[in-house]
């Protein structure tokens, strides 16, 4: 079995030796024929657990890869970063079931182990990402929301701060087509 490390696909863009314009027979090849599948026309995603890898319908070129549900605000957590089939198992690197990680503590964690990365402005009004040389990037929220069953209501949180931002997703993409 194959051990795909969280680390090594943000710091080479590569997800075990899946990367951008990788075909989907191989994709499935490398990771197994047990996925959730969706077709919305010109594009189609595979989902292993909550890691999608997206598709031109057209060629079968694989054009992103994405994980968005880091966020610790489920019940369900570890289906949201663990994985494991008969083909590979994540190693969620620094990611712990049920713990949010901010701004500051990831900058803090790459520092520490001296990961190159830079940080941008996506756009107006969206908070900064944290993309690394290959263009995979990790995207922050500046909040949380979900359903409170204790209180059986809704709740939202809002932050403020830059550096308390939560890490939302790992992903990559490049939308150009061959």
């Amino acid at each position: 079995m194959k051990i795909i490390s969280l680390k090594s696909f943000a710091e080479s863009g590569k997800f075990g030796s899946i990367g951008i314009g990788s075909l989907k027979t191989d994709v499935i090849k490398e990771l197994g024929n047990e996925f959730d599948h969706h077709d919305g026309g010109e594009t189609e995603i595979l989902q292993y657990g909550r890691y999608e890898f997206f598709f031109w319908s057209d060629s079968g070129k694989l054009f992103g890869i994405q994980n968005d549900h880091l966020l610790a605000n489920c019940i369900n957590h570890d289906e949201m970063i663990l994985f494991k089939n008969h083909y590979f198992e994540i190693d969620t690197w620094f990611l712990k079931v049920d713990l949010d990680y901010t701004y500051k503590q990831v900058i803090e964690l790459l520092d520490k182990e001296k990961v190159k990365y830079h940080t941008e402005l996506p756009g107006e009004n969206e908070p900064e990402i944290i993309r690394f040389g290959n263009g995979t990037f990790f995207d922050f929220s500046e909040g949380s929301s979900g359903w409170d069953s204790e209180k059986d209501e809704w709740y939202e949180i809002v932050i403020e701060k830059k550096e308390d931002f939560l890490l939302n997703g790992i992903r990559i993409f490049d939308l150009k087509r061959e």
